[in-house]
């Protein structure tokens, strides 16, 4: 069975007449953001421009103990409005703001950590993300975020990896 027998529309063509018609994927999608976008009302495209956090997997990786004691409040904030409105527009400023917060952290480890950073994203992109071969140069990132920004590594240690 293919995959274009999964949906299947009613599909009317200019003569009026009204068939049966399978998509095929790229038809679903544009297909269900149609449907998404006429269920959006009071919003613009406008409202949802926002400077984005461009960083790798390895990059969030990396810094993501610290950048959730950086960023917990807002970070909070958002999460709380999202669940408590149960729509997203409701809560774009806190997004926007949740984001901010996170841009200024990796401006901020940018600055005062960036090779003892960079050192221990790449050794995480070399190692399929496993913390357990990368704790020499966590160590010493972590050492310099809490001499430079103050915060502390929460995370509890793990074993160190060998190959």
């Amino acid at each position: 069975m293919s995959r274009k027998a999964l949906v299947k529309v009613k599909v009317e063509n200019a003569s009026g007449v009204v068939s049966d018609r399978h998509l095929d994927s790229l038809e679903r999608v544009l297909v269900f953001f149609a449907e998404m976008a006429t269920g959006v009302k009071d919003i613009q495209f406008k409202d949802l421009e926002v400077e984005e956090v461009e960083v790798t997997s390895a990059v969030l990786m990396g810094g993501a103990h610290h950048l959730g004691q950086y960023c917990d409040k807002d970070f909070k904030n958002f999460m709380g409005c999202r669940y408590g409105h149960k729509d997203p527009r409701k809560c774009l400023d806190e997004g926007k703001q949740a984001t901010k917060c996170a841009l200024g952290y990796f401006k901020k480890l940018k600055d005062h950590c960036n090779d003892v950073f960079t050192k221990h994203w790449t050794c995480l992109d070399y190692n399929n993300q496993e913390f357990g071969y990368c704790r020499a140069t966590q160590k010493k990132f972590d050492a310099c975020v809490l001499e430079k920004l103050g915060l502390e590594c929460t995370q509890p240690v793990h074993l160190e990896l060998y190959d």
